[in-house]
């Protein structure tokens, strides 16, 4: 059956390319072949959802076809006709699932939904240059881009340049930050590649915040990127030290979260708040952890500490509990839950990843690695899954998170990061229950090492 759809998926492409616009003939296939296959069977409704497509793009495709992609000569014509002569063969549910696994293929190809990668490289009038060194001093130099400077990893600088193509350096300073204090811009760089991904245009004209972006329906966001820390007499996240036992270790994050939040929620009243592109329009603050070893696991326990007030129990049936302080030094509470009043009303909403690190840009290389991930289902629970990089597929925007704020003054709408791996947080004031839009088959987390198979 294999070799069934493998030239199947050779004629398709071939019959694609050979149209005008073929990849809005791509597309628009795809589409309707999702729209039908919502009819199927059990799996095929499944394989819907790992491929990253929201049903609100395909539901009713099938209605705004053209000649090109159902006429006569057309992929979907191809598709049926097959579809039609491999059921009389082995039956109609098995050549649907046959059919999904075709489309599927047709996807990867074209890099559409689960499969897309934003390859463009775009022209900047002040272009980053973030691997030249302009730094004198080699002792300034921050371990993590000293890592990225060795031969091995000249396909991550690649990539990371790809991702910074585009961004302007207004002030002078950004490769200098970048190779000296390195997380905050790196999480600058790779929100940027977001944005491209998400269709938002940066406004390189306005000097701060650090991203004024503009959605397709002319929606003005204003974005002030922060990253949480190690604290001045703490192991940062690059040594390796001794691993905090779980409640101190979301406890210390909780704090660095929160205080980059803070920080950001002071900048807005002391300066951002009489801009006028600020005024009147959505603030959010984009914050990332790096404030200790291992920080990457921590999902989203800590973020939701830090604005929900909550916890959960993983030794009691992840059951939730009230969180509403954290605890510094042992002796200082700190008050959590900062969407569950108004005390935060300025920032529409908070942008959270655990995932934006340089492990993100090693799936989008083809270096060696093996690559453990974690993926939700509402059913199937946790799905964890071992794969080499070359079969592991997450987008760019798998693992970010959007957490609204229920008391914001200028609430974000959800189109400008409405899709599907993108996972909406928003909580409900009266039940003080988060209502957590995670979507099946997306990332929860992602660990990786050098490759066993290709290294023995």
């Amino acid at each position: 059956m294999q070799k069934i759809i493998d030239e199947a998926v050779k004629q398709l492409i071939s019959i694609i390319d050979s149209k005008k616009n073929s990849k809005e003939v791509a597309w628009q296939f795809i589409l309707e072949e999702l729209d039908a296959a919502r009819q199927g069977n059990d799996f095929v409704k499944d394989r819907i959802e790992f491929l990253y497509v929201n049903n609100a793009d395909y539901i009713g495709a099938m209605n705004r076809s053209w000649i090109d992609v159902d006429g006569l000569t057309g992929p979907q014509k191809f598709l049926v006709l097959l579809t039609m002569q491999i059921s009389k063969e082995i039956g109609i549910d098995n050549a649907a699932m046959v059919r999904i696994s075709i489309v599927e293929y047709i996807m990867c190809h074209y890099k559409f939904g689960r499969f897309y990668v934003d390859d463009e490289i775009r022209v900047a009038k002040k272009p980053l240059k973030l691997f030249e060194v302009v730094v004198s001093d080699e002792d300034l130099l921050h371990p993590n881009f000293r890592h990225l400077l060795e031969d091995e990893n000249k396909l991550l600088r690649d990539v990371i340049s790809r991702w910074a193509s585009g961004f302007e350096d207004r002030d002078n300073k950004f490769n200098y930050e970048f190779q000296t204090t390195f997380n905050s811009s790196f999480w600058e760089v790779y929100l940027y590649q977001c944005f491209k991904d998400l269709g938002l245009n940066v406004d390189f004209s306005k000097a701060s915040p650090d991203f004024t972006v503009q959605n397709l329906n002319g929606e003005i966001i204003n974005i002030e990127a922060v990253t949480a820390n190690h604290a001045h007499d703490s192991t940062p996240e690059w040594e390796y030290g001794e691993l905090k036992e779980n409640d101190d270790f979301l406890n210390f994050a909780s704090i660095r979260i929160l205080n980059a939040i803070n920080s950001k929620q002071k900048k807005y009243h002391e300066t951002y708040s009489t801009f006028e592109h600020v005024i009147g329009n959505p603030f959010v603050v984009a914050v990332a952890p790096f404030e200790q070893q291992m920080f990457f696991i921590q999902n989203n326990e800590a973020i939701n500490r830090v604005l929900y007030g909550q916890g959960i129990d993983k030794d009691n049936g992840f059951i939730e509990f009230e969180v509403p302080i954290a605890l510094k030094n042992e002796k200082v509470s700190l008050e959590l839950g900062l969407f569950t009043n108004d005390k935060y009303k300025e920032i529409s909403a908070v942008i959270f990843s655990t995932m934006g690190t340089l492990s993100k840009a090693i799936t989008q290389s083809s270096l060696d690695r093996d690559i453990r991930s974690s993926r939700y289902h509402n059913r199937k629970g946790l799905i964890m899954e071992v794969k080499e990089n070359d079969k592991h597929f997450e987008t760019h925007l798998d693992g970010l998170q959007i957490h609204h704020n229920p008391f914001a003054i200028n609430k974000l709408s959800k189109d400008a990061f409405d899709r599907y791996e993108v996972t909406h947080y928003y909580y409900d004031i009266e039940t003080k229950s988060i209502d957590n839009q995670q979507k099946n088959y997306t990332m929860i987390s992602r660990n990786l090492w050098p490759s066993v198979a290709k290294n023995s």
